[in-house]
């Protein structure tokens, strides 16, 4: 009988301890932010994040707005809204005529 109520306080215990992980892991997410999943500085200096795709790329209408859109998020708009929430003072490269 008592091996069934520590049983049960551990099983509890567990339960809250996950869900307590729950919630503090989800305050770090973003929905609007398709980037969220990614550790940030993983996504600004990783060997193919958002340094890598300016440096490389310069052509966000191919790389960034398609999925942004599609997404629902919106295109050059949605990138300078990031910029801003950043304070990152930046000017996108337009898409040829």
């Amino acid at each position: 009988m008592n091996n069934k109520r520590v049983l049960r306080a551990i099983i509890s215990v567990a339960l809250l301890g996950a869900l307590v992980a729950v919630v503090i892991v989800s305050q770090n997410h973003d929905p609007s932010n398709p980037h969220s999943t990614i550790p940030k500085d993983t996504w600004i200096n990783g060997p193919h994040g958002h340094g890598y795709a300016v440096k490389n790329n310069q052509q966000p209408w191919k790389q960034c707005y398609p999925c942004h859109e599609k997404k629902g998020l919106g295109g050059e708009e949605f990138c300078q809204s990031c910029h801003q929430k950043s304070n990152v003072n930046v000017t996108l490269p337009k898409k040829p005529s």
